[in-house]
């Protein structure tokens, strides 16, 4: 018997729908902000991690600017306590006003060097990198392991020191202090806001939105980027959830017509079930198999349970278990091997329960490092998503 097949596209936002200028110059603000507190010359144009090295981080698997700032700045730190131990103090204010008094001369890291000494596979991917990279700093020893520690342990909340920083030049003053319900750490008006571009051509995003509308079609958006909780989950306001999600939903003229699986709503359900948002977000094909229950049925908090059930305890259940009458023609378009590795895990997961499913990864990137990373896990490599899109229209 033959079943009627599903066609689903599924996109990253970073690097495939979004030129994330905005985060990319929130980094460099952020590392720029700690070393001036350091009393490092020229913050900005000579410590802040380049497009290149920034390149590499992604490149490397570390996506997450919360990660690939607290590095660069654990670098600084760790460089400057090397040099002179004696600056350590009780606390990282006191540690960053002593090191700031003596003004050291600091050599510039190698941010790129660094990134590719991180390891980026683990058996557990609720590993996150800066602590991976305090794991590094562990190994080797030294007094002033404390201080790293409160710098790179936890930077997956509003606590950790230049998570707060970065999140404050990502949304602006305004925006965090209604996000957080708390006085933003800085003045700024906003990166995101003033810096990031849409990568669909006019064109392009037409055709995508008329493909949409035809029978058997569907689009979704996954993304690690911060959002709101699901359509329809209940939340207090200030509950620390912050729209970074919509606001590029927003900006390509898509808020309403397509389903959003952001890190909002992958930590929603993390809470449900009593586990870290790192253990649902995306390279876990949790957050892809949300995606693709959101893709087809539009019920964001069923797609998410129904995600969780089938991983945690192999239950094909909600938008999922419709999929059994259907042939799944399924499209991941990534600049990240996470997203991908996450989509076609959640493909061998559906396959694995009898959903009949056909997975294609297509990686994009225009950069050297990332090109390289992606085609070993990518069917395709192209340099920007109008390039992938044209390529799926052509072969269909």
């Amino acid at each position: 018997m033959t079943h009627p097949t599903l066609s689903l596209l599924l996109f990253d936002v970073d690097g495939v729908l979004i030129h994330p200028a905005g985060y990319k110059a929130a980094i460099r603000a952020t590392v720029s902000h700690f070393a001036a507190r350091m009393g490092l010359p020229d913050a900005l144009a000579v410590y802040a991690p380049d497009e290149h090295e920034i390149a590499v981080f992604e490149a490397c698997g570390i996506t997450n600017e919360w990660d690939s700032g607290a590095i660069c700045v654990g670098a600084l730190l760790d460089a400057a306590l090397e040099a002179d131990p004696a600056l350590a103090r009780p606390t990282l204010d006191a540690t960053l006003a002593a090191i700031h008094a003596a003004r050291p001369a600091l050599d510039r890291p190698d941010y790129a060097a660094l990134a590719r000494s991180i390891p980026h596979v683990t058996v557990d991917a609720s590993i996150v990198p800066a602590t991976r990279y305090l794991g590094l700093l562990t190994a080797r020893g030294g007094d002033h392991l404390p201080l790293l520690t409160a710098l790179l342990g936890d930077v997956y909340g509003l606590h950790a020191p230049t998570t707060r920083v970065f999140q404050a030049h990502v949304l602006g003053n305004a925006l965090y202090a209604s996000v957080y319900q708390e006085p933003a750490p800085l003045e700024h008006a906003g990166c995101i806001a003033a810096y990031d571009v849409p990568l669909l051509t006019p064109d392009t995003q037409a055709r995508l939105l008329a493909w949409r509308a035809q029978p058997g079609h569907a689009v979704v958006i996954f993304t690690a980027r911060p959002s709101l909780p699901p359509a329809g989950a209940a939340t207090p306001q200030g509950n620390g959830f912050s729209p970074e999600a919509e606001l590029a939903l927003e900006l390509l003229g898509f808020d309403g017509q397509i389903p959003l699986i952001g890190q909002g709503r992958v930590g929603w359900l993390a809470r449900q079930r009593g586990r870290g948002t790192a253990d649902y977000t995306k390279p876990s094909p949790v957050q892809a198999l949300a995606a693709i229950g959101a893709g087809i049925a539009g019920d964001e908090c069923a797609a998410l349970h129904a995600a969780a059930a089938l991983v945690e305890d192999g239950r094909l259940e909600g938008p999922l278990a419709a999929l059994r009458d259907h042939t799944l023609s399924l499209t991941v378009f990534e600049d990240g091997i996470g997203g991908i590795r996450a989509t076609l895990d959640a493909a061998r997961l559906l396959q694995n329960a009898g959903v009949d499913v056909r997975a294609r990864a297509i990686g994009i990137s225009p950069h050297p490092d990332k090109r390289a990373a992606l085609s070993v896990v990518a069917h395709h490599v192209v340099d920007d998503v109008n390039a992938g899109l044209a390529l799926i229209w052509e072969s269909s």
